[in-house]
């Protein structure tokens, strides 16, 4: 079999799918990396797949002074008139051979998005090609504002590999009647798992609070400046308790992100510092987390550290963390105590409601191996 997996980022997509694409070619399957990572303003892990002989092709070249995606919105919204005639454009004349090439006499396709440009257009590609193509879920899943007309999980996939119970239910009320939905795990959180299990416990004494951001604003919940004032005012309404119970603020960025900002802005009311890049390092290091809107809530709570979610103007509290005892909310306007995320550790039963625990790779093989 030959099958190629289309990715987008050089982390998580790779981490979901490294597994699967090393088994299956010891198995005798040619596997093909294709990477549109360079479109996120990200390299394509290319020392990755030369040391595990992996063969791949990537679109374009990495341009100079590179700088991570800033959710500005230059071309108007995800729905725009302008943006969507750029990207047809786009499509027709850069990506569509580029795709026609890499994909040649490929039987199968695994991607880990469907919905967001170019996943749209190359799973419609797909479709008329005939190609039979899989999605593996990439992330937590509740409705985007900017998401197209076609769901996540909606466009025509042979399968929707997904974590666990709760994200089967979600995906089946929404996949089309041809699709099957399957749950395989995941197996970036079995790794993850594995590796908070074999670090060390933190011997620190101060308590550090890890503030986990993403791009809400690319998501289409905010402006960039609405989501810097909303990181802004958590800080300044937490810094007096920061200060009264000693505890150390740490930022931990999405790497579309840029870090130098968020610690301007967390340094006019205490003293902040930069997590680690890994978010495994990170997360060892903290001993609870804020969110926005990320799957980074269900790493913290796997690692049985308690979570406060920020309320998003106009949105709430995103997702359904809010069912979890172990995640404090945090009010736009009102009072809300820290000392809550430090008192103990936080059980993970709605971790594992989730996720599927173990032998994630073996699953995705297999559902991959299936006859269409």
């Amino acid at each position: 079999m030959r099958i190629a997996i289309l990715i987008t980022n050089p982390n998580h997509h790779v981490d979901l799918t490294i597994g699967a694409a090393k088994l299956m070619q010891a198995q005798g399957h040619q596997v093909r990396y294709v990477s549109l990572c360079e479109l996120r303003r990200m390299a394509t892990p290319e020392e990755v797949f030369k040391k595990e002989a992996l063969d791949y092709v990537k679109f374009g070249s990495l341009p100079q002074n590179l700088k991570p995606s800033s959710g500005k919105q230059t071309l108007g919204k995800s729905d725009s008139k302008i943006r969507s005639l750029v990207r047809a454009t786009f499509w027709g004349l850069k990506l569509k051979p580029f795709i026609k090439k890499s994909l040649v006499e490929v039987d199968k396709v695994l991607l880990m998005n469907d919905a967001a440009f170019p996943g749209d257009k190359i799973c419609q590609w797909l479709k008329h090609q005939s190609i039979p193509f899989y999605l593996l879920q990439e992330g937590i899943r509740f409705p985007l504002p900017n998401e197209a007309d076609i769901k996540y999980g909606a466009n025509g996939a042979e399968k929707v590999m997904v974590w666990g119970e709760r994200s089967a239910k979600h995906f089946q009320t929404i996949v089309s009647k041809e699709t099957g939905v399957v749950i395989t795990g995941s197996p970036r959180f079995n790794q993850f798992l594995q590796d908070i299990q074999s670090y060390p416990k933190k011997e620190a004494k101060q308590k550090v609070l890890g503030v986990f951001t993403n791009p809400i604003d690319d998501q289409g919940f905010c402006t960039t400046a609405q989501k810097l004032e909303l990181f802004e005012r958590f800080v300044q309404r937490a810094a007096g308790q920061i200060k009264s119970m000693d505890i150390q603020l740490g930022i931990k960025c999405h790497p579309r992100e840029d870090i130098a900002t968020y610690l301007t802005i967390a340094n006019r009311y205490v003293s902040a510092f930069e997590l680690p890049k890994s978010i495994v390092d990170a997360i060892v290091k903290v001993d609870a987390g804020v969110i926005m809107a990320s799957t980074v809530g269900l790493e913290l709570l796997g690692a049985k550290k308690r979570i406060a979610q920020l309320e998003i103007p106009n949105h709430g509290y995103v997702f359904d963390y809010y069912e979890s005892s172990n995640v404090l909310q945090i009010p736009q306007e009102g009072d809300f105590d820290l000392t809550v995320l430090f008192d103990k550790p936080a059980e993970n039963s709605y971790f594992y409601e989730h996720l599927a625990a173990g032998g994630a790779i073996q699953a995705m093989v297999s559902v991959l191996q299936e006859k269409c």
